[in-house]
């Protein structure tokens, strides 16, 4: 993954400049998620097994 292309694509994305100073930092964070998210996903999961939460929604809301 080129993690200074998707630093810059994604803070122009949001405007969200990145400070020089701050780049590596980001870039770190970035790296680690990206490796527990390799992780997770070498874990089986069973679709017969996954229980959905409810949606919550406000009384006298009219969304459904």
């Amino acid at each position: 993954m080129d993690l200074d292309a998707y630093i810059d694509a994604a803070s122009n994305a949001v405007g969200l400049p990145i400070a020089p100073e701050y780049r590596r930092g980001v870039a770190g964070f970035l790296q680690g998620a990206a490796d527990l998210a390799a992780l997770l996903e070498q874990v089986p999961l069973d679709d017969a097994e996954l229980v959905l939460a409810p949606v919550f929604r406000l009384p006298g809301s009219d969304d459904g």
